[in-house]
């Protein structure tokens, strides 16, 4: 079941790195958004492998810092489905979160399910939910 929208952010892919003959890709992705209605960015290094059926999966790392300063770091991994011409998709995966501040601590407790629509211009939008 989910629970409360624990982020919300738009974000764009800002780099790409091939790593291997079999289309395995490294992207950098940068977001500006709000958790827990904070403002804050998010940087996170993610690698895909293609599925033979046509999607992506990635899994990846990224650290959130918000407008006062306040960090976590996150973990997550899920799975691209295409909606056409690359790199149109829509995502689907969970994210796990670690933090000192005591502003985030809820993120601590929380594991997050989310989705986000990826457009033709690699800019997307992405929502995490507490999964309860």
């Amino acid at each position: 079941m989910l629970g409360d929208l624990i982020y919300e952010a738009m974000g764009k892919t800002t780099g790409m790195r091939v790593l291997d003959d079999n289309g395995t890709v490294e992207m950098t992705l940068e977001e500006k958004g709000n958790v827990f209605g904070i403002e804050c960015t998010l940087t996170l290094t993610v690698v895909g492998k293609n599925r033979p059926n046509g999607m992506q999966y990635s899994e990846g790392r990224g650290i959130l810092i918000t407008k006062d300063g306040d960090a976590a770091t996150l973990t997550m991994s899920g799975i691209s489905i295409s909606k056409g011409l690359p790199p149109r998709s829509s995502v689907r995966g969970a994210t796990i979160f670690n933090t000192q501040a005591p502003k985030l601590a809820r993120l601590n407790s929380v594991v997050c399910v989310f989705e986000g629509e990826v457009s033709e211009d690699s800019s997307y939008t992405i929502k995490d939910w507490e999964w309860k």
